[in-house]
C-alpha cells in the first residue's frame, strides 16, 4: 500500500515522531505555565499581605482587613473576567 509514495508505515512513523514531539512540546509548556501560575499567586498574596500591614497602623485591624479583602476580590473578579474573554 503506497500513500503518496511512501510506504503506509514509514507514513505512520514519521506521524508518530510528530505527535511525540508536539505531546513533549505541550508537556513542558504546561508545566511552564503551572509554575508561573504559582509565582503570581506568591506575588499576589506578598502585595496583599503588604497592604495590609501598610494600612494597620493609620486605620486599625479591621479596616485594613477589609480594603485587602475587597482588594482580593476585585483582582479575582478581573482574573474572571479576563478568563471569560480569552474563552470566547
Amino acid at each position: 500500500m503506497e500513500a503518496e509514495g511512501r510506504s503506509f508505515s514509514r507514513a505512520i512513523r514519521e506521524e508518530g515522531r510528530t505527535l511525540r514531539s508536539a505531546a513533549s512540546r505541550f508537556g513542558i509548556a504546561s508545566a511552564a505555565v503551572i509554575v508561573s501560575s504559582l509565582f503570581i499567586a506568591l506575588g499576589i498574596i506578598t502585595c496583599l499581605i503588604a497592604v495590609f500591614l501598610a494600612l494597620t497602623p493609620p486605620l486599625g485591624m479591621p479596616a485594613a482587613a477589609a480594603i485587602t479583602g475587597a482588594l482580593a476580590i476585585a483582582i479575582g473578579a478581573v482574573l474572571l473576567i479576563v478568563a471569560h474573554f480569552l474563552s470566547k
